[in-house]
């Protein structure tokens, strides 16, 4: 088989962000924060925690959308106060993060040298 065959069998390939792409023009399109939950089953995916976890995944890896309790939203739909408390979240977590990571290798020089 020559090298040209061989791509007729090769799996079409995801764009490594597609899926992001798709989710920020969902939000986009919705204008309004929309919960995990709401978001799956207006897809036909079931309501797990893996699901959710993907699109806690996909969140983190936009610059467009915002995570909260309430849920996702785009950031283009965002107030100024919905912007800053989110950000001001994700430093907290950053900062409690960064915190615990200091302890572990505090304890870890310890018991280890």
């Amino acid at each position: 088989m020559i090298a040209a065959q061989t791509d007729l069998f090769e799996q079409p390939r995801h764009a490594a962000n597609a899926d992001v792409e798709w989710f920020e023009k969902l939000l986009r399109g919705g204008q309004c924060w929309m919960t995990a939950t709401d978001i799956l089953i207006s897809i036909g995916r079931p309501v797990t925690d893996a699901n959710k976890r993907w699109l806690r995944e996909l969140a983190s890896q936009s610059e467009f959308i915002l995570a909260g309790q309430r849920g996702y939203l785009h950031l283009e739909s965002a107030t100024a106060e919905e912007i800053n408390h989110c950000c001001n979240w994700l430093n907290a977590q950053a900062l409690k993060m960064s915190e615990r990571a200091g302890r572990l290798r505090k304890n870890a020089h310890r018991i280890f040298g």
